[in-house]
């Protein structure tokens, strides 16, 4: 492996290849995630020139929004001066997606201040443009990567308050309004990002008195109106045409484990060589009575038939060999659940018990198991942002190295390269 030297020439190198990547990509309208181009010409184009042609009023209540996720994509759409053409909107949101690595960035500078090495950061900044499902939500716009836009930005600002030092009440309000407000858009572009609402609003009133709490609240009770009046009108969480897909399944649990577990296994990875990290490796009681009670739940939820259509790359990988081997899935489940739990031992070891981490993977839960269909779009590469820049680590785990980025740059460029086989020689 080659070092990144303080001049910057490797990492000048790696930036030409990723984003010639990215752009060669939109020129031969990839569709490495699968599913891309035929959701974006047959579903996702009739919605947003349902947009463009009605009232909001009419084209949130119609039978022709055909998308499950809260409307604010086809809103900002219904005003773009570029969504009179197929092409020409795909164009705008090719241009538009390549700034979020660029956010990233300044995120990752606030997160890791006394970082010398930028060089290092812009490589895990721009790591997401060789994600398919990044890439995919690029070339044929979704709002995936608009939520993922509002995201960073809005955990910018809340990063910006929550490290200053003094206690300006201007920037208190005004980057706390800031944050919340942008993740309030994320919320209104995809219902999954309701995890940030939640954590910066208990965050920030449990770091302020009082006042701040009654005017915070205020604020977030404004944004959350049109909540409300989105839920009544539909008659549930999602548009009408979508109302189908939501039930529970309990399967989701294992889909959710199998689906993250694998961004935390690099990380676990990269910190076996630290010999400092392998010394703390030991589980309290209270770990191993929640590792005993998971165990239960996931294995008397596992799927049960084999899953060869979204639910993630585990998940899936197991269930395709499962059909096309001719295995019995009776057998393969067993495997997937030891797979999941060893997921299970990963995450406690690297992880905190704190409130943000409890929020996160709550909500995730939540979705996964009022879904009956998923996607590894759902976390990526959504998860792998919040593991830099959100989620609470134990004090000896090491995420920002060059070992790690190394492991993440690998991790996507296979994943990519897989789905580009996969769909072009397979499917």
């Amino acid at each position: 492996m080659f070092e990144i030297k303080k001049n910057g020439y490797h990492t000048q190198i790696f930036l030409l290849i990723i984003i010639s990547s990215y752009v060669i990509g939109f020129y031969f309208n990839e569709d490495s995630a699968g599913g891309g181009k035929i959701d974006y010409i047959d579903h996702e184009w009739g919605t947003i020139q349902l947009f463009v042609k009605n009232e909001l009023s009419v084209a949130l209540n119609s039978h022709l929004y055909e998308s499950s996720r809260t409307p604010l994509f086809y809103v900002i759409n219904k005003y773009n001066p570029f969504n009179d053409s197929i092409e020409k909107l795909r164009l705008c949101w090719f241009l538009f997606s390549i700034t979020i690595p660029f956010l990233l960035y300044s995120v990752l500078k606030v997160v890791f201040p006394k970082e010398s090495n930028k060089n290092l950061i812009f490589i895990f900044s721009f790591i997401i443009l060789i994600s398919p499902y990044f890439r995919t939500n690029a070339y044929w716009p979704s709002s995936e990567n608009l939520q993922i836009f509002f995201v960073t930005l809005s955990i910018l600002f809340y990063l910006n308050l929550i490290n200053k030092g003094d206690k300006n009440k201007f920037d208190l309000y005004f980057l706390s309004s800031l944050s919340t407000f942008f993740a309030y858009c994320a919320f209104y572009t995809d219902q999954k990002a309701f995890f940030l609402v939640a954590l910066i609003y208990l965050d920030l009133i449990r770091r302020n008195n009082l006042i701040f709490f009654i005017i915070f609240s205020i604020v977030n009770l404004f944004l959350f109106l049109p909540t409300i009046y989105l839920f009544i009108a539909w008659g549930g969480i999602v548009p009408v045409e979508s109302q189908f897909r939501v039930s529970g399944h309990l399967s989701g649990t294992n889909i959710l484990l199998s689906t993250v577990g694998i961004y935390f296994v690099l990380i676990f990875i990269s910190n076996f060589f630290n010999a400092e990290f392998r010394r703390r490796i030991s589980f309290k009681v209270f770990d191993i009575i929640l590792i005993l009670g998971l165990a239960i739940f996931i294995f008397f939820t596992l799927p049960s038939t084999p899953i060869t259509f979204g639910s993630g790359i585990v998940s899936k990988l197991l269930g395709v060999m499962t059909v096309k081997l001719n295995y019995e899935w009776s057998v393969i489940k067993y495997i997937y659940f030891l797979i999941n739990l060893g997921f299970i031992f990963i995450l406690l070891l690297l992880l905190k018990k704190s409130l943000k981490n409890l929020i996160i993977f709550s909500s995730f839960l939540l979705v996964y198991n009022l879904t009956s269909i998923s996607y590894q779009s759902y976390v990526d590469p959504i998860f792998y942002i919040l593991i830099l820049i959100i989620v609470d680590f134990n004090k000896d785990v090491i995420i920002f190295d060059q070992r790690t980025s190394y492991l993440f740059l690998s991790f996507y460029s296979l994943m990519l390269s897989g789905s580009i086989i996969m769909r072009t020689y397979v499917i």
